[in-house]
């Protein structure tokens, strides 16, 4: 049975389903015919949206969740471009908790997402316990201190044998450093990793496949914008997505699926500052072809 049908008797004939899939939409005898299935049918949707006489049903979705578009333009470009220009990464919050409605409306933006091959692979994990929190923080400051000591041995190794090239070196003097800084900030009772936000956004996916990263960071992006929209902030940790992956003991405690790699992380709340004008940043290089 095909996952799509068509209701020939509102088909107005305007063909623009055939020209949006043509891997599961083709002519008969000058009419439109469909056989979607998992070999070729890739749940996208489109064929239901761009129908504009609703003759196309998708068995394999929610038709409810197909919402008429009233609008063709819902933000201006110079609103949108100043929205984006007036983010900041925060990491200084108010010991306010997120409101439930909040999260979860936060969380059902990931599904709209878009992801490679529309994969739809992206999980989250959402961490509000302040002792949860405080363990996986700890865990990943021992990761990076252990890492900088062993990065500081390395170094002194290949210094004394006259090897290693400049990039090598300065790499490992900066995990050494960076490892002694994170050390530093928890003993003088600091939160390097978390900085004690309200809640830490984990999103995670299927090592297998393609698009991972890509598909997690632009999930995680979508979420932060609209968190913004309703009040909150956020900012990225890529500390703890090196530290969960490179780090048995860290995943253990995240306890993922199996075969589970971290590609995004951030922390999220209510802003403890308010920052007053947009900054400076270098032009971005570009070749035009």
């Amino acid at each position: 049975m095909s996952w799509v049908s068509i209701d020939y008797d509102k088909c107005n004939n305007c063909r623009k389903c055939l020209e949006v899939c043509r891997r599961c939409f083709f002519l008969e005898d000058e009419t439109v015919v469909v056989r979607a299935d998992e070999n070729c049918c890739s749940l996208c949707g489109h064929c239901v949206s761009i129908c504009s006489s609703g003759a196309i049903e998708h068995h394999m979705m929610d038709m409810n969740n197909f919402i008429d578009i009233s609008r063709d333009k819902l933000i201006t470009p110079d609103d949108f471009f100043e929205f984006l220009r007036q983010r900041r990464s925060h990491r200084h919050f108010k010991e306010q908790g997120i409101p439930k409605e909040d999260m979860d409306r936060l969380i059902d933006i990931v599904r709209y997402s878009p992801t490679g091959s529309n994969s739809q692979s992206v999980e989250v994990v959402v961490i509000q316990d302040v002792k949860k929190m405080e363990k996986l923080s700890n865990l990943a400051v021992d990761f990076m201190a252990d890492d900088g000591e062993e990065s500081a041995r390395r170094l002194q190794e290949l210094k004394s044998e006259g090897k290693g090239t400049p990039e090598e070196l300065a790499v490992m003097e900066m995990i050494e450093r960076y490892g002694e800084i994170m050390k530093q900030s928890r003993e003088m009772g600091n939160d390097p990793v978390f900085y004690r936000a309200p809640a830490v956004m984990v999103f995670h996916s299927s090592k297998e496949g393609r698009s991972q990263k890509d598909n997690c960071v632009i999930a995680s992006t979508t979420m932060g914008l609209l968190a913004r929209t309703i009040g909150l902030e956020y900012t990225y940790i890529g500390i703890f997505e090196a530290a969960a992956n490179e780090s048995p003991r860290v995943m253990e405690e995240l306890n993922l699926p199996k075969g589970h790699g971290v590609y995004s992380v951030i922390v999220l709340g209510y802003p403890k500052f308010k920052f007053l004008r947009t900054v400076d940043r270098k032009p971005t290089a570009v070749r035009w072809e």
